[in-house]
């Protein structure tokens, strides 16, 4: 597969599709390409279905769309003038460092995880904490092993 028909043809749509055609792109074609209902083997599907994520996930943020359209316009213009066709390389395409490293803003959802699981180890930190002190043990304990080699070089 060549880079310059890499995502649009994947979702098949053209250049100027809007959010909506393609969002009803990836559905349908994720739906085909879903490892748990394709008959493809899994590990094609997975790769298949990687792909077409990648290429709604940059299709639709429009920063990324736009760095990837001025990607494709620049390699259209070395294809024209030199007749150089850019193979990507093991089926994936080199489109991905267009992103600069970028990543995606947290959703709400997914700060409220964090946040939720932050707190759940505070909370059990503070658990261990207070069982110890009711217990009456001591809160920094050598460790087993430790304590057998200190009674050997003490010997």
């Amino acid at each position: 597969m060549t880079i310059h028909s890499s995502h649009y043809s994947l979702l098949g749509v053209g250049k100027s599709a809007d959010s909506g055609t393609l969002r009803r792109a990836f559905r349908i074609r994720s739906k085909a390409l879903h490892p748990d209902t394709t008959d493809l083997p899994a590990d094609e599907a997975a790769q298949k279905f990687f792909l077409l994520c990648e290429a709604y996930e940059t299709l639709s943020n429009p920063q990324l769309r736009a760095a990837y359209d001025l990607t494709l316009s620049k390699l259209d213009e070395l294809d024209t003038d030199k007749n150089f066709q850019v193979e990507s390389m093991s089926g994936q395409t080199s489109i991905k460092n267009s992103k600069n490293g970028m990543r995606r803003p947290l959703s709400g959802g997914e700060l409220f995880s964090l946040l939720m699981l932050f707190m759940a180890l505070i909370i059990c930190i503070l658990l261990a904490l207070l069982v110890a002190i009711a217990k009456g043990q001591d809160l920094q304990v050598l460790p087993s092993w430790l304590a057998v080699v200190q009674n050997l070089v003490n010997l």
